[in-house]
């Protein structure tokens, strides 16, 4: 929680701090020394200090929703790509404004007496409020990029679609499109379930790579990321998406990104139901054990239900520590002191808990049928205590 007071420490600087801003950013990148001079610098200063005072504003008053100047931020996008300069001198720009704001900020907090944990939260804040701003100067590079290469989101969202369609699809016709959007054809890539209400309909950061496909309008938005184990993609992934819960599935060949689609989806619905953690997030090729078991429920309830109705003494000990001594007796075969060591309790008190699985199980605990089939239960019955 980011107090309320800090805002009327911040905002007496936020004049001098625009201006920093600007002489930094003519300083680090050669592109817009001379863009920044004169009116035009004025104006963009003016800009950056309104964006400082209404991220300030929510700091005051966190019900405050004050709109952006998205506007002024596309046309900003829009110009840099009419005098020619690349999308990585923008993204230079606002990574040196970051470590202004960022700088400034954490001085004057601290100086007034706040604590470093309190400018971490206010760090993460600003990043994100930040990555929502430069977004719209994104939206607008690309749109005009669109129009000069004479593409449109339409024909790559008609990619998407014919990419990611269960069966078969025509390579013809992928080949087609892909000319079409000028989108280079990878060897593999992955499909990211994102998990973003209905309601956020906010542009994302130009941290997402141009040959990503994005569909972000349908019930279940996803991007399909070429190359997605390749060097610095993660990194894009978190910087681009920033707060969003995501799920990354398996990088396959391009003709199964249906199935890297299906899978993530699949990873991402178990991460919303508190089965698989969402931090980090998770990708789908480190949680294939836990796909499968929740890839029928009904037969893993089934399996339950029979297997509880033949020992009902097992029923009265499925919430106590019974279910996971046996479940690590299965998995590692160990001896009293081995699981000991493994569950941390006293070797006599696993003797004792492995006594009785003897009791209820018998010559059952050396079938490997048995074995198996009490490991699924075991695993299933764990996964759900987390959603539970």
């Amino acid at each position: 929680m980011i107090p309320a007071e800090l805002a009327d420490v911040l905002r007496p600087g936020l004049p001098r701090l625009a201006r920093e801003l600007v002489d930094e950013v003519r300083r680090c990148v050669p592109a817009f020394d001379e863009p920044l001079r004169g009116e035009p610098g004025t104006a963009i200063r003016r800009c950056v200090e309104r964006c400082l005072g209404r991220f300030v504003d929510r700091i005051a008053d966190p019900s405050v929703r004050n709109s952006p100047d998205a506007e002024i931020l596309r046309a900003l996008g829009r110009s840099e790509f009419h005098e020619g300069r690349s999308m990585e001198s923008l993204q230079a720009a606002y990574r040196i404004g970051v470590g202004t704001i960022r700088r400034r900020f954490t001085a004057d907090g601290l100086a007034a007496g706040f604590s470093p944990e309190t400018m971490c939260a206010l760090a993460e804040a600003m990043f994100a409020h930040l990555n929502e701003l430069v977004s719209y100067s994104a939206q607008g590079y690309s749109e005009q990029a669109a129009r000069r290469n004479g593409t449109s989101p339409r024909p790559r969202r008609r990619l998407l679609e014919l990419l990611t369609a269960p069966g078969r699809t025509s390579e013809a016709a992928v080949r087609r499109l892909a000319a079409e959007t000028q989108w280079r054809l990878p060897s593999d890539a992955a499909c990211v379930a994102l998990d973003i209400p209905a309601t956020d309909v906010r542009p994302f950061s130009f941290g997402v790579a141009s040959d990503v496909l994005m569909d972000l309008e349908s019930p279940y938005p996803f991007l399909l990321v070429p190359d997605a184990d390749g060097p610095g993609r993660q990194r894009m992934l978190d910087r681009a998406l920033g707060s969003v819960t995501f799920a990354v599935g398996p990088t396959l060949a391009l003709p199964q990104a249906a199935l890297s689609l299906r899978l993530a989806r699949q990873t991402l619905g178990l991460v919303q139901r508190g089965i698989i953690p969402r931090d980090p997030p998770p990708r789908g090729a480190d949680h294939l054990s836990t796909l499968l078991l929740f890839s029928d429920e009904d037969i893993m309830s089934l399996m339950i239900q029979r297997t509880y109705a033949r020992t009902e003494e097992l029923r009265v000990h499925n919430r106590g520590q019974l279910p996971e001594t046996l479940l690590t007796l299965l998995t590692t075969g160990g001896s009293a002191p081995e699981i000991s060591a493994r569950l941390n309790v006293h070797p006599q008190t696993v003797r004792n808990r492995m006594n009785k699985i003897e009791e209820l199980f018998g010559d059952r605990v050396r079938d490997p049928r048995w074995r198996f089939e009490m490991q699924i239960i075991l695993r299933s019955q764990a996964l759900l205590e987390r959603e539970a």
